[in-house]
C-alpha cells in the first residue's frame, strides 16, 4: 500500500445556512444550523483516506491554541500521522462558510499562522520521502508557498513520487495566481482542478477549448471536478468523460472535492492504478454527510 502525504491548509470552519440571500447590514436573519468542525482542503483529503485505511501524514501548520490542539488530538485519533503539523504561536486559521439554498456557499478565511507556511518548511518535512503520492492542495489560501520557489521544490520530488496539485480558488484573483499556476503545470504528474479552476488556468471561454489548451501547452495530467456533471480525465492526447450518479440526499457538499480528491489517489495507492468511478462514490459519501460526525468539533 502507497504512502500519501497531504500538503496544505487546515483550519476550523464555521458553516450557517442555508440562506436565500445576503441580509442586509444593520440586521439579523435566522439559520437552519450553525457547525464547527475540522476544516481546510489538507484536513478534508486526509480524513477521507484515514477512514479508507491508507497510511497519510499532514503537513501543516496550525496555531498553538487550543483549536490547533484540538485539531492534532483528532488526527492522532483518526490514524492521521502528524510528524509533518507544526504548532506555531499564534491563531489558528477559520474559516466561516456561508450555504445558499441552491447548495452553493461563499467563504471568509482569515490567514493567521498560515503564513508561516513557506516553501522550506514544505521541503524540511519531506526530506528522504521517496515513493509516495504527494498532493498539494489550498495553494489558493498559502501565500508562504505562493511567494517561495514552490517549482524547485516539486522538481525536486518528482523523480521519486507521484506528485498532485489541487489549486483552489485564489482570493485575491486570477491575475497573479494564475501564472504562478501555469509554472508549476509541467513539474505534476496530475492536476486535480474543478471545471472553473481549469478554464481559469487556461483562460478559455468554455470547457472543450480549455482541454485543447491544457493539452496543447502542459505535460501533466488532469482530473477535472465538475460537480453533478462528474468529472473529465484529460491527457496529452485523450480526454475521457465520466458520469455520476446525482445524489438524492445532499447534505454537505463543503469538502466534496476534497473527498473526491481523496477517492482519487486512494485507488492508485491501494489498486494501483486510478479508479474514477470509485472516487464519485466516495464523494457522494461526502456529499450524504458521512464523514460529518469524523468532522465535527
Amino acid at each position: 500500500m502507497g504512502r500519501v502525504v497531504i500538503v496544505g491548509n487546515v483550519d476550523v470552519d464555521i458553516i450557517a445556512g442555508p440562506i436565500d440571500d445576503w441580509p442586509e447590514w444593520g440586521t439579523e436573519i435566522g439559520v437552519d444550523t450553525v457547525d464547527m468542525r475540522i476544516g481546510g482542503q489538507a484536513a478534508n483529503t486526509a480524513v477521507v483516506l484515514a477512514d479508507l485505511g491508507v497510511p497519510v501524514e499532514v503537513v501543516t501548520v496550525a496555531g498553538n491554541d487550543l483549536f490547533g490542539k484540538a485539531l492534532e488530538q483528532r488526527f492522532i485519533q483518526m490514524g492521521i500521522s502528524v510528524e509533518g503539523l507544526a504548532l506555531i504561536e499564534g491563531k489558528t486559521p477559520h474559516t466561516v462558510a456561508i450555504t445558499h439554498t441552491s447548495s452553493e456557499r461563499s467563504f471568509l478565511s482569515d490567514e493567521s499562522v498560515m503564513r508561516f507556511m513557506d516553501v522550506d518548511f514544505v521541503s524540511n518535512k519531506l526530506t528522504n520521502v521517496k515513493g509516495a503520492h504527494i498532493l498539494f492542495c489550498g495553494i489558493n489560501v498559502l501565500n508562504g508557498l505562493r511567494r517561495g520557489d514552490l517549482k524547485a521544490l516539486l522538481e525536486s520530488l518528482n523523480d521519486d513520487n507521484v506528485i498532485y496539485m489541487d489549486p483552489g480558488w485564489p482570493p485575491d484573483g486570477w491575475k497573479s495566481f494564475r501564472p504562478q499556476i501555469r509554472s508549476l503545470l509541467n513539474s505534476l504528474d496530475w492536476f486535480l482542478p474543478n471545471e472553473a479552476e481549469l478554464i481559469e488556468v487556461t483562460q478559455e471561454a468554455s470547457i472543450s477549448s480549455a482541454v485543447e489548451s491544457f493539452q496543447r501547452e502542459f505535460t501533466s495530467n488532469a482530473m477535472v471536478k465538475m460537480g453533478s456533471e462528474g468529472s473529465l480525465m484529460i491527457s496529452r492526447d485523450s480526454s475521457k468523460e465520466y458520469s455520476t450518479e446525482r445524489s438524492e440526499n445532499v447534505v454537505d457538499t463543503i469538502g466534496a472535492g476534497d473527498s473526491f480528491n481523496a477517492g482519487f489517489i486512494y485507488s492508485a495507492a491501494v489498486k494501483g492504478s486510478y479508479d474514477v468511478d470509485l472516487a464519485h462514490r466516495i464523494a457522494r459519501d461526502w456529499i450524504e454527510g458521512r464523514y460529518r460526525e469524523k468532522i465535527s468539533l
